[in-house]
């Protein structure tokens, strides 16, 4: 999901520092090289926290040491203008030699024509068969790949253990219905059963879309009877059982953690980046799977994607660059702590350095019922647009959830044809 929401432990900033000054440093000014070395460009948003820049500058000092030709030349910028900026790069032919892109934005920039096709490097990769299906389908546009993946995550269940106990109710809600019982339970005037995201943002789809799927819905059918009833089970945990609180409809996803953390929601629905608002909690906290819908389980797919810009004059570098610098392999925990990494491979579920919390594995767990979002077009802004505005109307009770539905669904159609 989007990074600059995401909050790490800032002391990792000092450790990954440390660790830095011992590598070596990152990058070069000289963009014409320096002693016959290749330089290659590189943009990312990494840069939202000291850990996270830390984290990238020791990966980037690593793959410069194991590659004393190569120097990367290293760009970050905030993550609310990166797009912007990237697509204004993109428009004008100077799209760096590699960039780590949102994955739902894979779509967007091959259809610009602005990505290398790296299909015959990825299908010859031996890494490929160890990925995930959807980490595999968010790096491709039809079929075609047109990126590697980097970092991954998605969202899980988190719960207060302690209100639980006191509610007598034995473990976290494993079905819809349990989680609507036990919301009502455990709401008090002191708290809320079950916090989640909702605010008009992609934020909020990204937090929605697991109820769809769940329901048995996808972006397609938007009008049909599961986005409908999607839609009712959200608004009954607001409106009918006020179990959730109305001010989700302003919620983002460190809000919710923050809630969540100071003690004031039982349960949520968010990620990993929210570890450092629960960390420090006054009482006992765990996370568990996705409560399962009607048609099974689902969680959303977020994370970044290197790729390599198709101008490059340095291809093969830029290709030895992300398959390097995707591969965890020499990775230290550090790095991966502090990017929120979960593995995204079935070699590395159980690799200690990519099990850097106890949550991780909660999280790897659910990369096999992971879906991605690149896979709905480059239009997936604006759909994602039209969907987090059909939830915010069930909610705010400007709509019945028919009638929200039937108008996402105009506005999806519109975008993708149908």
């Amino acid at each position: 999901m989007r990074m600059q929401r995401r909050r790490f432990r800032a002391a990792l900033g000092l450790a990954l520092a440390a660790a830095l000054m011992a590598a070596g440093g990152c990058g070069s000014s000289d963009a014409g090289g320096s002693g016959g070395k290749t330089v290659l460009t590189e943009w990312d948003y990494f840069g939202y926290s000291p850990a996270s820049d830390s984290a990238m500058k020791l990966l980037i000092s690593k793959f410069e040491l194991s590659h004393p030709n190569v120097t990367i030349q290293r760009t970050t910028i905030g993550f609310a203008d990166f797009r912007t900026k990237l697509l204004q790069a993109a428009a004008t032919g100077s799209y760096p030699d590699i960039a780590a892109i949102d994955n739902s934005d894979v779509s967007a920039f091959a259809n610009q024509g602005v990505l290398t096709d790296v299909s015959d490097k990825m299908q010859s990769w031996p890494e490929l068969k160890n990925y995930f299906d959807a980490v595999v389908q968010s790096v491709k546009v039809g079929p075609r790949f047109y990126g590697v993946p980097f970092r991954n995550n998605t969202t899980a269940l988190w719960y207060d253990k302690d209100l639980l106990t006191q509610a007598g109710i034995a473990g976290p809600p494993t079905t819809w219905e349990e989680l609507r019982d036990d919301a009502r339970k455990l709401t008090t005037d002191k708290h809320a059963g079950f916090c989640f995201a909702a605010a008009p943002t992609e934020e909020g789809t990204f937090t929605f879309l697991p109820f769809l799927w769940q329901a048995g819905g996808d972006i397609n059918t938007i009008d049909q009877h599961p986005t409908v009833d999607a839609l009712n089970f959200v608004n009954t945990l607001v409106n009918v059982d006020k179990s959730a609180p109305k001010s989700v409809l302003q919620w983002g996803q460190s809000d919710v953690g923050e809630q969540f953390g100071s003690g004031l929601c039982a349960m949520m629905v968010d990620g990993p980046w929210v570890l450092g608002s629960v960390q420090s909690a006054k009482f006992a906290w765990d996370v568990a799977p996705w409560p399962a819908g009607p048609k099974g389980t689902a969680s959303p797919l977020g994370g970044e994607v290197w790729t390599i810009g198709k101008n490059t004059e340095h291809a093969d570098a830029a290709w030895d660059a992300v398959s390097w610098l995707a591969d965890p392999a020499d990775n230290p925990k550090e790095i991966n702590e502090s990017l929120g990494n979960i593995p995204n491979r079935t070699n590395t579920v159980d690799d200690p350095a990519a099990n850097w919390n106890p949550i991780v594995k909660t999280f790897a767990a659910q990369m096999a019922t992971a879906h991605p979002r690149g896979i709905y077009g480059d239009k997936y802004t604006q759909i994602s647009q039209a969907i987090w505005t059909m939830e915010q109307a069930v909610l705010a009770g400007t709509k019945n959830a028919t009638d929200a539905a039937a108008d996402g669904s105009k506005q999806i159609k519109a975008l993708v044809g149908g």
